[in-house]
């Protein structure tokens, strides 16, 4: 199907390169491609039904840019492009523009690209436009702000510092061909734009003009804007605002690396072995294969038949022999573009302690099925069903969110020589070329691969990675591995390797129900068509998507599951076990769009299957049957997947801080909830026959409760409840037992505070999550006035603790909501230690009161209509509509029309009940507040600065003091100050106060407040009231809430005549 878009009306300063874009089957929207006089393309999307509009710019310049003496400028230009323009010189305008209508921003900088992107309530498309406009005609660069972005810059980078995945990518970046892009630096950090250029007496700031002005060029640039306007609207809009960005017409970056036959990986850094340490306990042997990029293939996609092949899970596939010879857990296979010209195809198989010692064995064992693929000529039945599966997915592809949909087609535009009319369908295999994947393979050879190899109790690490200080070692691979790797033989009749068989999950029926609905209007929620003793089950009929597609939910409950730290270990080894028994026959049903997931839940554990729903049930009832059969454990498997669940534990507290913090306040708020050491020691002491017990016990007794919708009938779904009973065959749960978790409630006017020292000691991050209680999620109007004052304080919260006071990267505040109950909480995650944050929260919380009442009225009606906009915004697909119905029912409350009856709440709020709620439970002074603050310590916090503490306790009461000063002021007080005892300092910093105008005695205040500040003496007031040492003594004392239970009688929910 193709999409036209072409009207004799429209303006004529731009040419139209396409507007005949093969799209989905039922996708309405309108797509025009176009390029203006400068050079700049756009795709222009009208989509008459988006409640979000959006934008995303694209520029083919990135971290392969940089300077080599200056690793990070693109990356510090992605950061600091956005504060301000000439047109808009205000630092914030542009965030608060996009927060007050319902809208959001990011960015993202690539190897090749930078990604600029924003959403927003599509009545305010226009307004944004012409201020993301202007970050390209006329950014200001302002040097007021040059030193707070490299330090983002900085904590950005910081943040990555103990992350994995990161200090890997680098180590093979660093250790490619140093006279190619590939081996640079890509983050940047203090050392690299601060330091080393101080040094060489070089201005930053001037080579970032410089950097703009040379590559940010409108040839290189490429935009996507969906809004609901039409075509030639956007278009104009297009035309009059970004016409004015600068064109010097230079060529396409780094392809000349290509055409010199510069490559990232030479014959020096082939053939070898790296040998790295993680951070966490994981364990991988990784190969390279330098292989021709891919794009220009994409009608055929060798790489994808190889990646398939490989990558496959069921009988005869490499991780199946792995898995019985105990090496592997998982294996992944596909190709990643580098650059122009150069792909890498990678193979990627998680190793167990077993596989780490025989990592030889699994080496030969991957180049044994690459000889079995050398030696079958390319089958054409696979490609078919690879081919069958690419075109049934885009034939019924879905909407995503708008902003999705911009940043991804932007880069998509940048892909040298795609017809436009395949911007939407790229992903399609089209053209079956034998000769293609015949050559493909050709580069799999042991000539051309080098190999990474991890694992913590790897020996001789002679070397650390400059920018990450990854552990590693590099040597040739052993000549003699080297040799038997070239003599690999295949022989069918003893090899374990086999391809595999015709996929029996391939989808055949797309016939879609359509049957009429009973009004004009979507129905807004499931209709419970089975209510027994022991199973319930909803249903809804897809009567907005029309695809051949369903998702089913199945939970069973049972109380047993998360009854005490032992139990709740039992039941996720079990998921464990089932998953992996699963895996051989569900891998061909992942390939067939029909996806499952085992997972644990909430006093149970949850089923989801989703896809084409011609195989559902197919799929549903062989994952019952495998729960249900499972009864003797495979000692084994058991001792592998026993030994992954330990390092899962251990490695959890090597996670980003701000991932973790979030679970220690869950654990201290909610019943039934354990802490990962209590977990791990259960771990530790499970045993075989502990697990077998179990598993009879567990599965004797469950409550079902179903969701069925999509593409599946009132039938189908209660087939599914027959299948549940007849194959599980389980005792339904005594009346009592059916009671949901509830969660703890914090005493009015008190003041509670969580340590945790990180185990990571090498994470120079501290996190705090500050939590203030507010009151029970059933009560509505007070619910959605918390949700208000979070939309409100959500941009100044980030100006305030980020941009100005740059605590850290992360930094995050909104609405926290347990299993009962509901509050406002911020999180920051930051070199400084967590008593400093709490303290810097507070003064924002303090702040924050003041900014609600000067709050101007209009500003204010633009915040409600921000939060009405969100709850109202529609469905986009199947996932999001059964995903907000499975809420609803797992919650307890099934309050299927929550979204609609808040509007009804919020079109009713004034400003005086929003300060109303905060000057109750938010403001620090109050007496009735609750708060609970978890510090999650850093081992190794970095020793701050003298100059680091005066700037930052400047900055801090100048806000408190409404004194304004620029970077560059604030830059010069510090030099100032440079070498000076604090008398001194003090001095120069009381004449500069004058100045400002400030009076003597505040100025007097100002001082002290700045004397104590940097030189606390007595007694701290942070961390601030009763330290939680025993959490078992702490949650005693605590009231429980009452447990959900429906809002609404169930039986308003039972049918009302709905033709299905």
């Amino acid at each position: 199907m193709t999409s036209s878009g072409i009207d004799s009306s429209r303006p004529t300063t731009a040419s139209i390169v396409a507007s005949n874009l093969e799209k989905p089957l039922l996708d309405e929207r309108q797509y025009r491609v176009i390029t203006l006089p400068n050079k700049l393309e756009a795709l222009l999307i009208n989509d008459v039904d988006t409640d979000k509009a959006s934008a995303a710019l694209d520029v083919n310049v990135g971290s392969y840019s940089d300077p080599n003496d200056l690793y990070g400028l693109a990356h510090f230009c992605e950061h600091l492009l956005f504060m301000g323009t000439e047109k808009y010189p205000s630092e914030n305008e542009y965030s608060q523009y996009l927060s007050e209508h319902s809208g959001s921003s990011n960015a993202y900088t690539s190897s090749e690209e930078t990604n600029y992107f924003f959403e927003v309530a599509h009545d305010y498309l226009e307004g944004a436009l012409d201020r993301f406009a202007q970050f390209f005609i006329c950014p200001l660069f302002s040097p007021d702000c040059k030193d707070r972005e490299i330090r983002a810059v900085d904590s950005e980078n910081k943040k990555n510092l103990q992350s994995d995945s990161w200090r890997l990518h680098q180590l093979d970046r660093s250790l490619s061909n140093p006279h190619h892009v590939y081996n640079k630096f890509s983050t940047g950090n203090l050392t690299t734009l601060n330091d080393e250029p101080l040094a060489r007496n070089v201005n930053v700031r001037d080579e970032l003009l410089k950097f703009h002005q040379q590559l940010y060029s409108a040839n290189l640039m490429k935009l996507v804007i969906v809004g609901r306007e039409s075509l030639d609207t956007l278009e104009e809009w297009v035309v009059s605002k970004f016409s004015a960005i600068r064109n010097i017409d230079i060529p396409r970056p780094h392809s000349e690396y290509h055409s010199n036959g510069i490559v990232p990986l030479t014959s020096k850094e082939l053939g070898k072995i790296i040998r790295a340490k993680p951070v966490m306990d994981t364990k991988h042997l990784v190969l390279t294969f330098p292989v021709p990029d891919q794009r220009p293939v994409y009608t055929v996609k060798p790489s994808h038949y190889f990646s398939h092949l490989i990558g496959h899970e069921g009988p005869g596939s490499l991780l199946h022999y792995f898995k019985q010879r105990e090496w592997a857990n998982s294996l992944s296979a596909g190709s990643q573009h580098v650059i122009d010209g150069t792909d890498f195809f990678v193979v990627d198989v998680e190793l167990t302690t077993k596989g780490l010692d025989n990592y030889e064995q699994v080496l030969y064992g991957i180049f044994e099925y690459l000889k079995l693929l050398e030696l079958t000529p390319p089958q054409s039945w696979i490609f078919d069903e690879l081919k069958e599966m690419t075109v049934v997915d885009f034939k019924f592809k879905q909407k995503t969110d708008a902003i999705d949909v911009a940043s991804r087609l932007a880069t998509v535009l940048q892909r040298p020589g795609l017809p436009r009319e395949h911007l939407l369908s790229h992903n399609l295999m089209r053209d079956y070329r034998s000769e293609l994947i015949s050559d493909f393979v050709t580069y799999l050879n042991p000539d051309n691969f080098r190999a990474v190899l991890t694992g913590q109790s790897l020996s001789g690490l002679d070397k650390r990675e400059k920018w990450y200080g990854t552990e590693y070692s590099e040597q040739n691979i052993d000549p003699e591995i080297l040799a038997k790797l070239k003599n690999t033989k295949y022989d069918a009749k003893t090899s374990p390797y086999q391809l595999p068989a015709k996929n029996e999950f391939i989808p055949t029926n797309f016939a879609v129900n359509r049957k009429e609905r009973n009004s004009d209007e979507p129905l807004k929620r499931p209709n419970l068509v089975r209510r027994t003793d022991q199973v319930s089950v909803w249903h809804k009929k897809d009567d907005t998507f029309w695809v051949p597609k369903a998702r089913v939910y199945i939970k069973l409950t049972n109380p047993f599951a998360n009854m005490t730290p032992s139990n709740s270990v039992k039941t996720g080894m079990f998921v464990s076990l089932i998953n992996d028994a699963l895996v051989e026959f569900a891998y061909n049903a992942e390939v067939a769009g029909l996806r499952y997931e085992v997972a644990t839940a909430k006093g149970g554990i949850e089923i989801s299957v989703n896809g084409y729903n011609d195989k559902i049930l197919v799929l549903i009832e062989r994952i019952l049957e495998k729960i249900k059969s499972y009864k003797v454990v495979d000692p084994s498997r058991f001792e592998v997947l026993k030994e992954k669940s330990q390092r899962s534990n251990q490695n959890f507290g090597y996670t980003v801080p701000y991932n973790q913090i979030g679970q220690y306040t869950y654990f201290l708020l909610n019943e039934h909830v354990w802490h990962i050491d209590e977990k791990s020691a259960e771990l530790d002491n499970l045993e075989l026959q502990d697990m077998q017990a179990f598993i009879g016990e567990f599965v004797r007794q469950f409550q079902i409760e179903i969701l069925a919708f999509g593409n599946i009938t009132k039938e189908e779904a209660l087939k599914v409840s027959d299948l549940c009973v007849d194959i599980l065959r389980s005792r339904p749960l005594a009346v009592s037992q059916r009671v949901l978790g509830r969660s703890y409630l914090l005493p009015p006017s008190s003041s509670n505070y969580y340590n945790i020292n990180l185990k990571d000691e090498k994470n120079v991050n501290s996190c705090i999550d500050y939590t203030m209680q507010v009151g029970l999620i059933t009560e509505a109007e007070k619910r959605v006035t918390l949700e208000l004052l979070a939309e409100i304080a959500h941009e100044p919260a980030f100006n305030q603790l980020r941009t100005k006071e740059q605590l850290g990267y992360v930094v995050f505040g909104g609405v926290r909501s347990t299993r009962t109950t509901m509050g406002y909480r911020v999180l920051v995650q930051s070199e400084r230690t967590t008593d400093y944050l709490e303290e810097r929260i507070d003064q924002f919380l303090y702040k924050l009161g003041d900014i609600l009442e000067k709050l101007p009225d209009a500003d204010f009606k633009s915040y409600v209509e921000a939060v009405i906009v969100r709850k109202l915004e529609k469905r986009k697909n199947l996932s999001e509509e059964s995903n907000r119905y499975w809420t609803h029912i797992q919650s307890g409350y099934y309050n299927f029309l929550k979204h609609e009856s808040d509007v009804e709440i919020i079109r009713t709020l004034k400003k005086e009940h929003v300060i109303k709620l905060y000057n109750e439970y938010i403001n620090p002074d109050s007496p009735s507040r609750s708060k609970l603050v978890v510090h999650l310590k850093s081992q190794s916090p970095p020793v701050q600065s003298q100059e680091v503490l005066i700037t930052t306790a400047v900055i801090n009461l100048a806000s408190k003091y409404n004194i304004e000063y620029t970077q560059a002021e604030m830059a010069e007080m510090a030099e100032a100050c440079q070498g000076k005892e604090l008398p001194e300092i003090v001095a120069v910093i009381s004449a500069k106060l004058s100045a400002k105008g400030l009076s003597n005695s505040d100025t007097s205040k100002f001082l002290s407040e700045l004397n104590a500040s940097v030189n606390p003496t007595g007694d701290k007031k942070y961390p601030e009231g009763e330290n939680i040492t025993d959490v078992g003594h702490f949650k005693s004392r605590l009231a429980l809430t009452e447990a959900p239970t429906p809002l609404f009688d169930l039986s308003m929910y039972q049918e009302q005549g709905a033709k299905l």
